[in-house]
C-alpha cells in the first residue's frame, strides 16, 4: 500500500472547533485531534489517573494547544491540499505552525470505522454503514442510506452533509431530478434518489470520488437512476434539474452560481452547504448577485446550510 502524507497542525485549543470544521470540509482523507484542555475533567469518567498512560499524562500537561493531524492520500498534492487549507485558517485569523509526516494507510484506513455508526438525519432517513449489521432499536422503519464513504467525503457525520440532507428531505418532490456537484460519497444524490426523486447526476473533480459514488449507488440499488461523471463544478452538465445541490466551501460556491442558474427549472431549488459562519453573509451576498432568493437556513455549530430559489 502506498505511504499517506500526515499534515500536523498544532494550534490554540480555543481553534480546535474552527480547524476541525475546516479541516473536515478542506481533506477528506480523515483527522484525528489531540485536545487535552478538558483532561483533568474527563478522567474523572476514567477512573484515577494512576491508571492513565504516562505518555498521554505528559502530553496533557499543555491545556491550551492541541494538534491536528491531516491525512492526505498518495494521490493528491500535500502542498496544493495545504495551500486550500491554508487560505481558509487565514481567513479565519486562526493561529498554527505545521508540521508533516508519513503514515501507512493500513494505519488508518479501517480504523476509523469503528466510531461510524448508524445516524438518523432529518425526519426519514437513515445512514447505515455497509459494514453494519445491527440497527438501533426505533430505528428500523426509517430509509436506509447504506454508505461506504471509503477516500471520498460523505459519511453523513459531519454538520455540513446532515444539514443537506434535512434541506433535501424538506424539498425533493417525487420524480424529480437532481444535480449533485462535488458529489464525494454520492450521499446527497443517493439520499434524493431514497426519498422519491426519479434521477441524479453526481459531478466531481475527484475520479476515486466518482467511483465511490458508484458503487455507493448499486449498494442502495439506485444506480440504473443515478449517474457519476468527473469534472469541475457544472462543467459539461446539460439539462434542467428542480433540485441541485452543493456541499462544498463558501469560495467553491460563489464559482458555481453564475452557471447554476441555466441547469434549474423556474421553480427549482439550490441547495449550497459547507458554509463557515464567518462567510454566511458573502454566499448571501453572491446568491443575491446571481439572482437567487434564499427561503431557508438551517445552522448547527457553526456551519449554514442554504435553500434558495430564483427570483
Amino acid at each position: 500500500m502506498n505511504d499517506w502524507t500526515d499534515i500536523t497542525l498544532q494550534i490554540n485549543s480555543s481553534d480546535v472547533d474552527t480547524v476541525t470544521a475546516i479541516a473536515q470540509m478542506c481533506m477528506p482523507g480523515g483527522i484525528y485531534i489531540e485536545d487535552y484542555s478538558d483532561f483533568d475533567t474527563d478522567i474523572q469518567q476514567f477512573g484515577p489517573v494512576e491508571i492513565i498512560d504516562e505518555d498521554l499524562l505528559k502530553k496533557a500537561q499543555d491545556k491550551e494547544h492541541a494538534t491536528v493531524h491531516l491525512y492526505i492520500s498518495p494521490e493528491e498534492d500535500p502542498e496544493e491540499s495545504l495551500s486550500f487549507l491554508a487560505e481558509r485558517l487565514t481567513a479565519c485569523d486562526v493561529a498554527y505552525t505545521v508540521l508533516s509526516g508519513i503514515v501507512k494507510e493500513e494505519d488508518w484506513a479501517n480504523n476509523w470505522k469503528q466510531y461510524f455508526k448508524p445516524l438518523p438525519v432529518g425526519e426519514k432517513l437513515l445512514i447505515v454503514p455497509s459494514w453494519e449489521e445491527e440497527i438501533p432499536e426505533g430505528l428500523e422503519d426509517r430509509t436506509h442510506l447504506e454508505i461506504d464513504p471509503g477516500m471520498a467525503f460523505g459519511s453523513g457525520q459531519h454538520e455540513t452533509t446532515k444539514l443537506c440532507l434535512e434541506m433535501v428531505e424538506k424539498c425533493v418532490t417525487p420524480g424529480s431530478s437532481v444535480l449533485d456537484v462535488g458529489t464525494g460519497s454520492g450521499i446527497l444524490a443517493i439520499g434524493a434518489l431514497l426519498l422519491g426523486a426519479k434521477e441524479a447526476v453526481g459531478i466531481d473533480i475527484d475520479k476515486l470520488s466518482v467511483k465511490i459514488a458508484g458503487e455507493n449507488a448499486a449498494l442502495n440499488g439506485v444506480s440504473d437512476r443515478f449517474r457519476a461523471v468527473c469534472g469541475d463544478l457544472a462543467t459539461g452538465i446539460s439539462g434542467k434539474f428542480e433540485l441541485v445541490c452543493a456541499n462544498i466551501v463558501a469560495d467553491i460556491i460563489l464559482r458555481l452560481l453564475p452557471d447554476v442558474g441555466p441547469l434549474m427549472t423556474d421553480d427549482g431549488d439550490l441547495i449550497v452547504s459547507g458554509i463557515i459562519e464567518e462567510r454566511k453573509q458573502d454566499v448571501l451576498d453572491g446568491l443575491a448577485e446571481y439572482g437567487f432568493e434564499p427561503i431557508d437556513i438551517l445552522q448547527d455549530r457553526g456551519w449554514c446550510c442554504m435553500r434558495a430559489k430564483k427570483k
